[in-house]
This record gives C-alpha cells, structure tokens and sequence, in this order.
C-alpha cells in the first residue's frame, strides 16, 4: 500500500507540510483586503486585523495554525458548538496573547462583536454558505475552507452576498496548489 503521507519524490516536503503551507497561503490572501493594502502603500501605521474564528474543530485547527504565522492578524472571537474546540481554541490563542471571546453561536458572536475586520470559516461545509453569508452581511470580509458549499444554489448565495456587500471571500483550494495537480495539468495542455 502506498503511502499517503508523502508527496512524489522532488518536492521535498511531505503531505502534512504541504497542506500547512496550503492553508497558512490562503490565510494570508485575506490581507490583501483594499483598505490594508493603501495603508500600506501610503505608509502609514497598519493596525493588525481584527478576525473571528467560526468552527476550530480538527480542519479548523490546522488553519489556525498556520493563520498565527501571518504577522498582522489578532483573532478576538472564536466561535464552536463543541466545549472542546472551544477552550483548544482559546489555549492556543492564549499563548500567542490573543484572549478571545468565545461563543456558542455565530448570531450571537456577529451581534456582539462589531470591530472585527474578516472571519475564518471553517465549520462542516453543509453549513458554509449560512456561515460566510452571515458574515459578510455583517460587513466582514471572509475566508471559508473549502468545500465553497454543498449545493450550487449556497455557492450562488455566497457568490450574491460577496457582490452587494462588496466584501472579499476567498475559498481555500488545496487541491489547486498541489504540485500534484500542477503537473498533471501541465501534461495536459
């Protein structure tokens, strides 16, 4: 049996190692908001974005992870219906001095919370498309893992939603950045 864990010979990093470069890569894509990047232009002082965490469970987790490595992110919320991903969550946040506030519902975080510049969305994707609606009609800017949604109709919605709000949503696509698929690509054309 193969092994899964490994990339193919060349790319000198292992399956684990590639999704965390992965994920810390699209984490990073939120910061190129317009109004961060003309700060940074004219510059002047960038105060560091002020992000909600929606669903830390076992994907979440490894997204922030990698998200703590981008300089200029504070997470100040972190949101999961499970007590475990919770008080994970905040521990890690902890360390990093990010106390965060947490909370069992994402209406209940989107009403309390009004200073917060992007979320993270990494919830079980049949909920994707209520969760990253919900916030960027609460006027964040927003990045969901992936799967976009479960139905082509919540991808429209969100697709909708990111249009009137004028907000930015990045999707994460890992399969898109694996070499793997590069190559296989390059094959065909």
């Amino acid at each position: 049996m193969k092994n899964e864990s490994s990339l193919p010979s060349g790319f000198g990093l292992n399956r684990r190692e590639f999704l965390a470069s992965a994920a810390a890569a699209g984490a990073g894509l939120m910061m190129t908001w317009p109004g961060w990047a003309q700060e940074q232009a004219a510059g002047e002082k960038v105060d560091d974005l002020r992000v909600a965490f929606i669903g830390p469970g076992s994907q979440g987790r490894n997204l922030l992870n990698q998200a703590l490595k981008i300089p200029g992110i504070r997470f100040v919320a972190i949101c999961d219906i499970w007590p475990y991903n919770q008080t994970y969550a905040a521990n890690i946040l902890k360390k990093y001095d990010m106390p965060v506030k947490v909370y069992t519902e994402y209406q209940e975080l989107l009403a309390t919370e009004k200073d917060l510049d992007a979320a993270i969305v990494a919830t079980p994707d049949w909920v994707h498309a209520e969760h990253t609606i919900a916030c960027l009609k609460a006027g964040l800017n927003v990045y969901c893992e992936k799967e976009m949604s479960n139905t082509l109709e919540g991808a429209k919605q969100m697709v909708r939603a990111a249009r009137e709000t004028k907000k930015l949503l990045q999707i994460g696509h890992q399969r898109r950045s694996n070499p793997r698929y590069w190559q296989d690509r390059k094959s065909v054309v």
